[in-house]
């Protein structure tokens, strides 16, 4: 299940995130629109809804949430997009990894 955070997330969301991946959660954050996609099996699948529900493709950033040491990532196949200039697996732009780190540590630390 991919569910959109702007907000805290519930405990009952936060046991549907971790459906795929007990101890790991996909993390595909919005940086116009501050939302967080979280949850599924791959990083595309969170894009896909965002995607969906308005976001533009050059916003999207990858990343996860590591349940059990409460460590964001900053990595994910899906962050390499050489059309909008981003080469890696990693997001090496310092302001971006900041407000991913927010986002994620805000909406789903329980």
């Amino acid at each position: 299940m991919i569910i959109i955070l702007d907000r805290k997330i519930t405990n009952k969301e936060f046991e549907q995130a971790r459906e795929v991946y007990n101890d790991y959660i996909k993390t595909v954050i919005d940086v116009q629109r501050n939302i967080l996609a979280v949850g599924g099996e791959y990083h595309i699948d969170c894009e896909e809804v965002l995607l969906q529900s308005g976001s533009k493709q050059e916003n999207l950033y990858g990343g996860g949430y590591r349940v059990s040491t409460k460590e964001v990532e900053y990595m994910a196949m899906s962050n390499f997009k050489p059309a909008f200039g981003r080469a890696t697996y990693e997001i090496m732009d310092k302001d971006i990894r900041t407000k991913l780190e927010t986002l994620t540590k805000n909406f789903l630390a329980i």
